[in-house]
C-alpha cells in the first residue's frame, strides 16, 4: 500500500481510541473488525464480572477469533471436498 492511498482512521477498542492506517478499500472492514473485537472484549468483561483484566480479556477475545477463523477454514475445506466429489459424480453421470 503506498502512502498516497492510505487513510488514518480512529476506532474505539477497550474504551480507548486507536488510530490505524489503511487503504480506503479496507476502511469499512477495519471499522467492522474493530467493532467486533470491542464487542467481544466487552462481552468477556461482562461475563467475568470485570474480574478479568483488560489484557486477559483481549487475549481471550483474540483466541476466540483465532478459533473461529480456523473453524471457518476447516468448514471451507470440507465444503470444497464435498463440492469436488459432487462434480466428479456429475461428470461420471454425464
Amino acid at each position: 500500500m503506498s502512502a498516497g492511498n492510505s487513510n488514518t482512521i480512529s476506532v474505539e477498542i477497550m474504551g480507548r481510541q486507536h488510530q490505524f492506517a489503511c487503504s480506503a478499500e479496507q476502511e469499512e472492514g477495519l471499522k467492522q473488525a474493530a467493532s467486533n473485537l470491542d464487542f467481544m472484549f466487552k462481552d468477556i468483561k461482562h461475563k467475568t464480572n470485570a474480574a478479568t483484566n483488560n489484557e486477559r480479556a483481549l487475549l481471550v477475545a483474540a483466541l476466540n477469533l483465532s478459533y473461529q477463523l480456523l473453524s471457518a477454514r476447516n468448514d471451507i475445506a470440507t465444503y470444497q471436498e464435498q463440492h469436488n466429489r459432487l462434480i466428479d459424480v456429475l461428470k461420471k453421470a454425464l
